[in-house]
């Protein structure tokens, strides 16, 4: 078993997007004290190149590739990385970023600094600016609170994934990601860690991350929607409005994507302001 020489560990999925994973790689800052763990999910059309990879690491950590033989989906890329990084040994801290997002240059020391600081908090994520290809921008500010956070998961994901940093000691206890919440394992599986430990947000902006409607599909989009539905329906409590908020999914199944899109946009720029 190898020990890492450091105590938080980058996990990022990579499919058929090389460049997008070296403008990732690129915005972690020279001085975090992190290694970067690349899964890629059987790329065939745009395969990874490490070199162009390990020429934008500059972070001081190791840069580590899992390769998986064929595309699995991301919940098997994030697990496959899960167990990778688990049995390398050492590490405290799993911060996520999505292939084509940027890192604020301090953003997982930030993360982990606060976690160090709060040894009850389990899951921390923050506050995201969404780019897209028009150039439009907006902020979305997650509730910051446990209590924000729970009352606002029987409405919707109260993390933004790619900007969350979650214990080691979490994952052994929960377990991987959920494979049976397709296009919504994020949800699924932050739902166990608010259920079990503290949870929090910070309100910086440490993470921008890309909002693009490539490869959403209306089948896709309708799988997302019913897997949320069983994920609020299993964690449903006695408040009329947990009852209320499970027909939320059932609503964005009819509703077209267009519709959609303008609804999360406007509530990132009102709801959390």
């Amino acid at each position: 078993m190898t020990i890492s020489h450091n105590r938080v560990a980058l996990l990022i999925p990579h499919f058929n997007n090389p460049q997008g994973m070296v403008e990732s790689l690129a915005s972690v800052g020279a001085d975090e004290q992190v290694d970067a763990w690349v899964v890629d999910d059987g790329s065939v059309r745009q395969q990874l190149d490490e070199a162009a990879c390990r020429a934008a690491w500059q972070a001081q950590g190791s840069l580590n590739f899992v390769y998986l033989p064929q595309n699995q989906g991301i919940e098997f890329a994030l697990n496959a990385g899960l167990a990778a990084l688990m049995n390398a040994g050492g590490y405290e801290y799993i911060a996520r970023l999505d292939c084509g997002d940027l890192n604020m240059p301090d953003r997982c020391s930030r993360q982990a600094a606060y976690m160090d600081a709060h040894p009850d908090v389990y899951l921390l994520g923050s506050a995201v600016v969404f780019f897209d290809e028009t150039g439009d921008r907006f902020t979305l500010n997650q509730p910051q609170t446990h209590e924000q956070i729970v009352r606002q998961m029987h409405v919707d994901n109260a993390f933004t994934h790619p900007a969350v940093m979650f214990r080691v000691a979490g994952v052994r206890e929960l377990g991987a990601y959920p494979v049976a919440c397709k296009a919504a394992e994020d949800f699924a599986y932050f739902w166990k860690f608010v259920a079990r430990y503290r949870t929090a947000n910070l309100p910086e902006i440490l993470v921008r991350t890309e909002y693009t409607t490539a490869g959403i599909s209306l089948s896709r989009r309708r799988r997302q929607q019913w897997s949320r539905f069983k994920v609020l329906l299993r964690h449903v409590d006695c408040a009329p409005r947990s009852w209320l908020m499970l027909l939320k999914p059932l609503v964005w199944l009819v509703v077209p994507f267009g519709v959609a899109r303008k609804v999360k946009q406007w509530l990132g720029v009102r709801s959390w302001s």
